[in-house]
């Protein structure tokens, strides 16, 4: 039988990056992940010596370097994880640390974890951690700009799972996500029960993968409704409680004197939500009777907030649980899980309720703080 026509694919010094995994593959007329079980000597691989010859062959002659795979955590095993993520104060990521830590633990290891932006700032720490084979494998958070761009080194370097959001098609990262889009369809759903139908939005950064995923899930509800969210009515900026009590102290500047203002807004996730919520109370607007307030991502601080903050959450425990359990299995890059069971969960608090009645003679609160009048609220 004659051989399969293979496509040149120019060596490693003749391109713009790295030979990858898909080049070597489509050299020798393989699929991607047949090509990555022979070139990591998997014995269970069902294929013909020839093929097999073939696969190597084609990675030679390409120049093609073998990323770290799964038998880089069958060898030289360190018996440590690494977790990365923004900001570890955060209680945002505490269900994603117990299931990633549950999950490392049953196969015996431990979780080492890791501040993204403590990393990004430390070129140093970066290559410690990244390059100096301190940990078997990587769980990071993705979906946050910088740090995806970087993505890939760290993969090319350790076994890498990117967890949160999905950051651009690859063949060296793994990703698990959770379905954000349904998370805040459900929360706007929710909203939209109780009668709102204009909308503020504080979010992340505009080109953060998360931000686009949940502005989508929002504006897909409203759209369903004959509705939308206006470009005026959203604010983005980084994740934080900061940024949610700017974000809010901008909204309520532009909707002065406007008796059609949004009367629910969205939090793009709970830290922002805080913010919001001390920026509502500085400003002299009650929440939920002048706004509604509702949050991505449910925490054990949402329901001790005053008003008690209505979320919806996402099942980061499974995430941390199916991050590491794909890191271990040795799933080839390019692999993508979105998690839709368990679904998003939804949790009403006292932060919302149906819309106040809004006209020109009716409460109008002020950007610059001054107190409405008694008996100037709405009903």
């Amino acid at each position: 039988m004659g051989r399969p026509a293979t496509h040149d694919v120019p060596r490693q010094g003749s391109r713009s990056g790295p030979v990858r995994l898909a080049d070597v593959a489509q050299a020798a007329g393989v699929s991607r992940p047949l090509a990555s079980r022979v070139l990591n000597g998997d014995p269970a691989v069902r294929a013909a010596p020839e093929t097999k010859a073939r696969v190597l062959e084609a990675a030679d002659r390409l120049g093609y370097v073998p990323h770290v795979g799964a038998r880089s955590l069958r060898s030289s095993r360190t018996g440590l994880i690494g977790l990365v993520v923004h900001d570890l104060s955060s209680p945002i990521y505490l269900e994603l640390m117990r299931g990633a830590r549950a999950e490392a633990a049953r196969h015996n290891y431990f979780l080492v974890l890791g501040d993204v932006d403590e990393l990004l700032d430390d070129d140093d720490a970066f290559t410690i951690f990244i390059s100096g084979r301190r940990v078997d494998g990587i769980v990071v958070q993705g979906g946050h700009g910088e740090f995806d761009l970087r993505v890939d080194e760290i993969a090319r370097a350790l076994p890498t799972v990117v967890v949160n959001a999905p950051t651009a098609e690859s063949d060296t990262v793994t990703q698990v996500f959770p379905d954000e889009v349904a998370a805040t369809r459900m929360l706007t759903e929710h909203l939209l029960g109780l009668g709102h139908r204009r909308f503020g939005l504080v979010t992340g950064p505009r080109r953060s993968t998360t931000s686009l995923l949940r502005e989508k899930g929002i504006t897909a509800a409203l759209a369903d409704a004959g509705l939308e969210l206006r470009e005026e009515d959203r604010v983005h900026g980084p994740w934080t409680a900061d940024a949610g009590r700017a974000g809010l102290v901008e909204l309520i500047r532009r909707w002065d004197g406007d008796p059609q203002r949004p009367t629910a807004v969205i939090a793009g996730n709970t830290l922002i939500g805080i913010g919001m919520l001390g920026a509502a109370a500085a400003q002299g607007w009650s929440v939920p009777d002048d706004l509604s307030v509702a949050a991505v991502h449910d925490t054990w601080v949402s329901e001790h907030l005053v008003p008690a903050l209505t979320t919806v959450s996402l099942p980061l425990y499974d995430v941390g649980v199916t991050a590491v359990r794909t890191l271990l299995s040795g799933a080839p890059g390019g692999t993508r899980i979105e998690l839709s069971d368990p679904p998003p969960g939804l949790h009403p608090r006292a932060s919302t309720q149906g819309p106040p009645a809004l006209d020109h003679a009716r409460h109008d609160p002020h950007p610059s703080g001054i107190e409405k009048p008694a008996g100037g609220g709405p009903s």
